[in-house]
């Protein structure tokens, strides 16, 4: 009987060796699948002390319109949600790529308050100053802050201040664009891209993004800067004359 043990329990190690073997082979297959997927991180090389990692991120639910005898629209595309819960009340062909023009500016606007305070300054370039045409007529080598930028940005649309803020912020304005960019595949959204800081149209190659791309991109820059509302919602600002800038 006790030899009869003595095997019985024999066997149990054998078989409790095979399986660790197995555990151990597929533990190392698990960690080297992880290791091979490419962690997508929004880090400038021109901010080496800033980093923008990988975030939860908020997407509106089904975009099967579920409002009942909805007017019909002109628009190509639509998209009416409720951003508390997601609930998606009405869509039109929400995820057809189309040029957003000014809207690209949403994204601008969340890179330069990524890595900026809002009283940081920048310096307004030539190339910035002559871009057109909706501006705020800034004039080459004064200073503004980043607030005063981003209310030219909402108020009039103004692609000189978009363009101060891509040079500016980190000093190079392709590199910039490459943090646009980047930003959306960290964000999750699969049907934006963009070419400048404006939105104007290039030669060969224009931004585009979809209305449920922009859903998430505006919600996300609301919820982390809610104070760009406030700006938004200005019917008017004066900017008075100092030592560094015009009024």
């Amino acid at each position: 009987r006790q030899g009869g043990n003595l095997g019985n329990m024999e066997n149990y190690m054998k078989k409790l060796a095979a399986l660790s073997v197995i555990l151990i082979f597929l533990l190392f297959i698990l960690v080297k699948t992880g290791l091979s997927k490419e962690n997508i991180e929004l880090v400038s090389p021109f901010l080496p002390q800033e980093k923008v990692l990988g975030i939860s991120q908020w997407f509106p639910q089904s975009t099967n319109g579920v409002w009942k005898d909805a007017p019909q629209i002109s628009a190509e595309s639509a998209l009416f949600i409720d951003t508390r819960t997601g609930q998606v009340l009405f869509s039109k062909n929400p995820n057809k790529r189309l040029p957003i023009a000014s809207l690209v500016k949403v994204m601008t606007v969340l890179i330069a308050l990524e890595h900026k305070s809002m009283d940081a300054e920048f310096t307004v370039s030539k190339k910035a100053a002559d871009i057109e045409p909706d501006k705020m007529l800034l004039i080459a080598g004064e200073k503004l802050t980043l607030k005063e930028l981003l209310s030219g940005i909402f108020l009039v649309s103004a692609n000189d201040a978009a363009e101060v803020l891509a040079e500016g912020t980190t000093g190079n304005r392709e590199e910039f664009v490459k943090l646009m960019n980047r930003k959306v595949q960290q964000l999750g959204v699969k049907d934006t891209h963009f070419v400048n800081p404006t939105g104007l149209d290039e030669d060969s190659n224009n931004s585009y993004s979809t209305v449920y791309d922009l859903a998430v991109l505006t919600r996300y820059l609301i919820k982390h800067f809610p104070h760009v509302v406030d700006i938004s919602s200005t019917e008017h600002i004066y900017l008075p004359q100092t030592s560094t800038h015009q009024d």
